[in-house]
């Protein structure tokens, strides 16, 4: 369809016309959007709405096309039969072979003076021959995150996120190894001398553009990336479950083709161009965001810890803009957004950048701080609170503000009972604490850190009666960390082998056990007891397998995979070694889901967290291995009485 120029048009001679070419074969809902997005918006730019119709199997689909066509609005091209999505193009691409092309996905909706904005980038040097703009979903041109498949920001529809894009970018671009197809202008030029897509090696699409590109670039061309136009980009609807095996394909005949293709994109991904453009568009939303700011500090990352930390910022995100900043190496903290499906992250090199951070902080502005750990922390980040006058809580996950060793373990991982003054003094002199201080030093500082804060947020009772022991005077709050409420996970019956299966989860370090689990495993060889050790989870230390060992490790998981590990493993009951004051433990939440029998150490967050469990055994934290393998034997024991009665109604 083309849109007349009328006299008060800020062009000094008419513009020529250009093909906005949508090849279409399934999805009415998505062709609707696509075609009512193109034809609800006027342009400037003379354009001609092409729709190929490549023999669609969904009548209702193309008797809407034709119904459409009928008024008017759209150039409706019918194959007889299936082409392909490539044939398809080409065949739109040639229909007008005096004008520039925007191949369109059926898949996207465009909003406001979209193509105006293409056409701008495309015409401002001759040897531009592909347009990309920003999309949700366009790998090397995707946002919020790059490269990522993602949903749009919420509270942020297609219409007002382009016309962000729109003002706090304009006019402005990269350039880029290759267009992304959901949404490619193509100027004229570039098409007489490069030629069309290839269809005999991409008929049925994915790698077509790509093809074209590195040709393109051969012959001198240029790929920009539109950084103020964003098209939204549902993606996969033409291709189905067809998809992942075409992309695999592809990629296998673009390496034969062209050597140079995936070192050139990787080299882009690294250098990531538009990085800055994407943080701009990141700024802006958030200086719209009315919601106030709170800001996380925590260690590197990992454990209960992070868990705890992500859970805490989803539930928050439907009414404050989380950030947490974090030591990313010895001389660099890192600030990043941590809302769901964000990208955004700063790095900042103290002492230097430390202005910087608190620059940038006070332009959010940070409303609260919530201490949630300081391992391996630069020392001025101590000084947040005070350098921006804001207030601020502190979460324990662990007793680092009374024992720079963080757990109150020994050097073999051990409880050290909590010794006096000259006890952890000795202890420092064999692994000094960070920023080499003694241990008065280093409680005064944060007895002063913790007495500040609004609240000092503890996990368990047990962490409340020690920390009491050291500052009474804190304002204490005793919460238990927020977790889905999740239903009982029973796990299946055991598989009544010849020996009892004992599961140990998580990653196993000294004061987690591993000492002691290699102990009972040693002990449970020497006397041939029936036991078996099974980790779901690894340990830091290397170990020897041995095909004679009763104890495996089964490696690295994701959390939300050990109910089904612990269900596949079908344990006789769930062993938790720890050999530290536990303060709560996610791990614990997930074996108490199993209602499988959980024997423990009476030590720290164990005894209050089992009270009520049904099926529980604790023992003293210091009992020796034989201890511990005498009382998994009463399991087995009774486990034999169970088989030997279900024996006995079987043969009844």
């Amino acid at each position: 369809m083309s849109s007349e120029i009328n006299d008060n048009q800020p062009y000094a001679v008419p513009l020529p016309i250009v093909d906005v070419i949508i090849p279409v074969y399934r999805g009415l809902d998505e062709t609707q959007r696509c075609l009512n997005s193109v034809l609800a918006f006027p342009q400037q730019t003379p354009h001609e709405v092409v729709v190929i119709d490549d023999c669609s199997p969904e009548p209702e689909l193309s008797n809407w096309l034709r119904d459409l066509a009928a008024t008017g609005a759209i150039t409706l091209l019918e194959n007889p039969v299936n082409t392909g999505f490539v044939n398809a193009v080409n065949r739109g691409m040639v229909l007008h072979p005096d004008r520039d092309v925007v191949l369109l996905n059926s898949d996207t909706e465009v909003h406001g003076d979209w193509l105006d904005r293409l056409h701008r980038h495309a015409a401002a040097d001759p040897m531009i021959g592909t347009v990309t703009p920003f999309s949700n979903n366009a790998t090397i041109c995707s946002y919020p995150r790059f490269t990522q498949d993602n949903p749009l920001p919420e509270g942020w529809p297609l219409a007002k996120l382009d016309a962000l894009f729109a003002e706090v970018n304009a006019g402005q671009a990269v350039d880029i190894p290759t267009a992304v197809g959901f949404c490619m202008y193509v100027t004229r030029r570039c098409l007489e001398q490069v030629g069309y897509f290839d269809a005999t090696l991409f008929a049925r699409g994915y790698g077509e553009e790509n093809d074209f590109s590195m040709r393109a670039l051969d012959m001198g061309f240029r790929h920009l990336h539109a950084a103020d136009v964003f098209v939204y980009h549902r993606g996969g609807v033409s291709f189905g479950v067809a998809g992942p095996d075409l992309c695999t394909e592809a990629q296998r005949v673009l390496e034969q083709r062209h050597p140079h293709y995936f070192p050139l994109v990787g080299g882009f991904c690294a250098r990531d161009p538009a990085r800055a453009l994407r943080r701009r568009i990141d700024h802006a939303r958030l200086e719209r965001s009315a919601r106030p700011r709170l800001l996380f500090v925590m260690h590197k990352g990992g454990g209960g810890t992070e868990k705890h930390v992500r859970e805490l910022a989803a539930l928050l995100e439907a009414d404050y803009e989380v950030f947490i900043v974090r030591a990313y190496d010895a001389t660099t903290a890192v600030l990043e957004w941590a809302r769901r499906g964000e990208e955004f992250s700063a790095w900042f090199p103290l002492p230097h950048a430390y202005p910087d951070l608190l620059e940038f902080l006070r332009k959010l502005p940070i409303a609260r701080i919530h201490f949630h750990h300081v391992l391996d922390l630069q020392q001025q980040l101590l000084r947040l609170p005070e350098d921006l006058g804001v207030p601020y809580d502190f979460t324990l996950h662990d007793y680092y503000p009374i024992c720079p060793q963080y757990n109150l373990a020994r050097v073999d991982g051990r409880y050290c009972g909590e010794p006096d003054t000259a006890g952890c003094t000795a202890c420092l002199a064999e692994r000094p604490a960070p920023w080499g201080m003694d241990i008065l030093s280093w409680r005064t500082l944060f007895r002063h850190l913790l007495l500040g804060a609004d609240r000092v947020i503890v996990p368990s009772q047990d962490v409340l009666t020690r920390m009491r022991r050291y500052v009474p005077e804190a304002r204490y709050v005793c919460l238990s960390h927020s977790e889905d409420q999740a239903s009982a996970l029973p796990a299946p019956p055991p598989a009544w082998a010849n020996e009892l299966k004992i599961v140990v989860l998580g990653r196993l370090t000294p004061a987690k056990g591993l000492y002691l689990l290699e102990a009972c495993a040693a002990d449970a060889k020497a006397r041939s007891l029936p036991l078996f050790f099974r980790v779901i989870g690894h340990t830091e230390r290397e170990l020897q397998p041995k095909s004679d060992s009763a104890l495996s490790f089964s490696g690295t998981y994701e959390d939300d995979e050990l109910p089904l590990l612990i269900a596949r493993e079908r344990p006789d009951c769930v062993f938790f070694p720890a050999q530290w004051p536990e303060t709560y433990s996610y791990t614990l939440s997930v074996a108490m889901r199993t209602e499988l029998p959980i024997i423990a150490p009476r030590l720290g967050a164990f005894i209050e967290r089992l009270a009520d469990y049904p099926q529980v055994r604790l023992l003293d934290w210091d009992t020796p291995p034989t201890g511990w393998n005498d009382l998994l034997m009463t399991f087995w024991r009774g486990r034999d009485q169970r088989i030997l009665k279900e024996d006995s109604v079987d043969d009844a």
